[in-house]
């Protein structure tokens, strides 16, 4: 029952960063910005996307109870947290890059779970 409300939590907390990308990305093209430019200028907007995407993937496949899905929640939570790290390391603010850090850190901990439970 943890493993399952892990994944659930997984799951829910990546659609919502998920979602926060895509809104952004959104607001980009519908000012007249071409896709490619709101997605690769710089590209952060993608790395966000695609990491979180697979965050989701993985709590998804691990709700129902389908193999990899903890390891590709994993992988999607240190490439979210990993984004964060290198704005971080680029010297950007912190507000720029405190919630991935700490999103971050968070969906690695939901994983983790997911990865060192039992599975029932």
């Amino acid at each position: 029952m943890i493993r399952r409300i892990a994944a659930i939590a997984l799951a829910l907390l990546a659609a919502w960063l998920f979602w926060q990308g895509l809104s952004a990305v959104l607001i980009i093209t519908s000012r007249g910005s071409p896709l490619d430019d709101a997605l690769l200028q710089p590209p952060t907007s993608l790395w966000r996307l695609v990491s979180t995407g697979l965050a989701l993937a993985g709590g998804l496949l691990a709700a129902l109870n389908v193999r990899g899905g903890g390891v590709t929640g994993l992988i999607g939570a240190i490439l979210f947290a990993a984004l964060g790290g290198l704005m971080a390391g680029m010297g950007s603010d912190s507000s720029l890059w405190m919630d991935e850090l700490v999103f971050g850190s968070l969906l690695i901990a939901l994983a983790c779970v997911l990865l060192f439970t039992k599975r029932g």
